[in-house]
C-alpha cells in the first residue's frame, strides 16, 4: 500500500491497527469464554464504519480497513475448506466508488495456545495450500501474538518451536508494519461472502499517487 498511499495516511492506518489491537486486548477477559467472540471483538476494533478520504492527482480516493469472519459451522463451512477463521482486508476506491486496489491477509486464531496442536497444524497446512502467507494468532491475557502459518507448519504445530524460532510477535506490530508494508498479505485477494470462496480481484484502473493530502476522516466504528 505504500506505493499508492501518502505517508500521512499510512501513519494513520498504523495507528488504527495498533489502537484496535490494544482495545481488543483490553477486553480479553470479557470475551475469553468463546474464541469466536474474541475474533469478533478484534475485527470490530479494527474495522472502519466509514472510509478515510484523501485527494490525489485525479480527485478524491478512499481507503477502508475491514475484516471478514469465515463461517466455521454447518455444511461446507469455508473455515473447514480454507483453514482460516477470517481475513483482514484493505481496499482503495476512486471517486466513482470503483475499487482499484485490494489486499487480504487470511488468519487462523487460537486462545492460549500451548504445547502441540494437531488441529492448528492441519489448519495451517490447509491455509498454506489455499492462501499462502496467512497468519496464526494466539489470544491470551498477556497480549495477542501472531506468526506466519508456515512457521507453524515448519515446527509441526509446537508452540515451543515457534517461540524458539522467534517467529511469534505482537499482533499490532505485525499488522501495522508487515501488512501495511506489504511484506505479508496477498494483493488482490478477498473473500466473497456470497460464494464463500477466495477471489482474485482485478482493479478498476491504475493509480499512481505521488503528492497527496488527507482531506477527511470518516467516523470510525465505536
Amino acid at each position: 500500500m505504500q506505493d499508492i498511499l501518502p505517508p500521512s495516511l499510512i501513519s494513520m492506518l498504523r495507528d488504527r491497527y495498533l489502537a484496535g489491537v490494544a482495545d481488543a486486548e483490553a477486553f480479553f477477559d470479557q470475551n475469553r469464554g468463546d474464541e469466536d467472540s474474541l475474533t469478533g471483538a478484534l475485527g470490530q476494533a479494527l474495522a472502519m464504519r466509514e472510509p478515510i478520504l484523501f485527494t490525489g492527482p485525479e480527485g478524491i480516493y478512499s481507503v477502508r480497513v475491514s475484516y471478514m469472519k469465515l463461517r466455521g459451522r454447518g455444511p461446507n463451512a469455508p473455515e473447514k475448506r480454507l483453514g482460516a477463521d477470517g481475513i483482514f482486508q484493505i481496499e482503495v476506491a476512486n471517486n466513482r466508488g470503483d475499487v482499484i486496489r485490494r489486499k487480504g491477509l487470511p488468519f487462523q486464531a487460537k486462545t492460549n495456545w500451548r504445547g502441540k496442536s494437531s488441529t492448528l497444524l492441519r489448519q495451517a497446512e490447509l491455509m498454506e495450500q489455499m492462501s499462502p502467507g496467512g497468519l496464526v494468532i494466539d489470544y491470551s491475557s498477556n497480549g495477542y501474538k501472531a506468526c506466519l502459518a508456515n512457521n507453524v507448519v515448519v515446527v509441526g504445530g509446537h508452540r515451543s518451536g515457534v517461540n524458539h524460532s522467534g517467529a511469534m510477535r505482537p499482533l499490532g506490530q505485525v499488522l501495522s508494519r508487515d501488512f501495511l508494508n506489504c511484506t505479508i498479505g496477498t494483493r488482490d485477494l478477498y473473500f466473497d461472502p456470497e460464494r464463500e470462496i477466495y477471489s482474485q480481484f482485478e482493479g478498476a484502473g491504475g493509480l499512481n499517487l505521488i503528492t497527496t493530502q488527507v482531506t477527511k476522516v470518516g467516523q470510525d466504528e465505536a
